[in-house]
C-alpha cells in the first residue's frame, strides 16, 4: 500500500503519536529523538595508529550543502588554533565519487563504521577519542566556536597519561 507523502510529512511533524489509518505508527520523531541514536556513538576500537594521542575532529561534508558552507569558517578557524594539537579530518560525501574515495580513507583511518552510520548526516563534526574511537559529542550544523573547544579539551585531558 502507498504511504501518501502529506501523511509522512505530517507524521514527522507530529509530536506524538500519529496513526495513519491502516498504516504504521509514527511514535516519535527526529527532532525528538537524541543525537546519540542518529549518530554512531562507539566505534569499539582504537583508531589508526596515525591518529593516536590528539583528539580526532571528523567532519561529513558535501559541497551541495548549506549547512556544511556555514561551519566552514568556523571549522577553519578551529584547524588554525589548534594546529599540532588535533587531527582534523573531513570526508567528502558530496558525490558518489568522493564517497568512494571518503570511504577507502576512513577504513584506513579506523573510522569506515563511522562514516557508514554517518554519511548521509552533511554537517555533522564528531569529536573523537582516538584511544577508543568514541565520538565524546558531536555537532550538528553548529558554529559554537567555544563548544568545540570545550569537547577538544575534554578528550585532550583524556589522553593524558
Amino acid at each position: 500500500m502507498p504511504f501518501p507523502l502529506a501523511a509522512l510529512l505530517l507524521a514527522l511533524g507530529a509530536p506524538q503519536p500519529f496513526n495513519v489509518s491502516g498504516s504504521v505508527q509514527a511514535d516519535t520523531t527526529p527532532a525528538a529523538i537524541g543525537a546519540s541514536q542518529w549518530v554512531a556513538q562507539r566505534q569499539g576500537a582504537a583508531l589508526a595508529p596515525s591518529l593516536q594521542g590528539k583528539p580526532v575532529v571528523v567532519d561529513i561534508y558535501a559541497s551541495w550543502c548549506p549547512a556544511c558552507r556555514t561551519i566552514e569558517p568556523t571549522l577553519s578557524s578551529l584547524k588554525q588554533q589548534k594546529a599540532g594539537k588535533v587531527t582534523f579530518v573531513t570526508f567528502d560525501v558530496s558525490d558518489a565519487v568522493q564517497l568512494k574515495k571518503s570511504r577507502e580513507r576512513a577504513a584506513g583511518l579506523g573510522l569506515g563504521a563511522f562514516l557508514e552510520a554517518n554519511r548521509s548526516q552533511t554537517s555533522l563534526v564528531a569529536v573523537i577519542d582516538p584511544a577508543t574511537g568514541t565520538a565524546v559529542q558531536t555537532f550538528r550544523a553548529s558554529t559554537d566556536e567555544g563548544a568545540y573547544s570545550a569537547a577538544i579539551k575534554k578528550v585532550q585531558s583524556m589522553l593524558k597519561p
